[in-house]
């Protein structure tokens, strides 16, 4: 097992950003199903948001301490930006009440969160597993 592997964070990181994707989904699910039921409507959306961030942060605490460096640019760090930035965006624009805006970046959400867990076998970088 290489050294990366071989740290704690491996019990930290994935879990917390598998459970930001699984709560995309389930935000998404909600607001194309229950847009009246706000409370379970805003804390799904929020769980997924701070997940997401979680997921970013502790992926950085982690780069660092195998790579010496917070970030590095790596496809699969760089598609996770992209997907905080669509879940944040969803958000925005359901608390500016902008439903349509909301569930297309919703959406938008739920492919960034396939594509990112897949970069890992599609394109070589620092989280291949080819």
């Amino acid at each position: 097992m290489s050294h990366e592997l071989d740290s704690a964070m491996l019990y930290i990181h994935p879990p917390i950003a598998i459970a930001g994707y699984v709560l995309i989904f389930v935000y998404t699910l909600l607001l194309f199903r229950d847009r009246k039921k706000r409370f379970r409507l805003e804390f799904f959306g929020g769980a997924a948001w701070l997940f997401t961030l979680l997921g970013l942060a502790t992926g950085m605490l982690w780069a660092q301490l195998a790579w010496g460096t917070y970030w590095s640019w790596d496809p699969k760090e760089t598609m996770t930006l992209a997907l905080f930035l669509s879940i944040s965006g969803s958000l925005l624009a359901y608390y500016e009440k902008r439903p349509r805006t909301a569930m297309a970046l919703a959406v938008s959400s739920c492919l960034l969160s396939i594509v990112t867990a897949s970069t890992s076998w599609i394109i070589t970088g620092l989280h291949s597993f080819a």
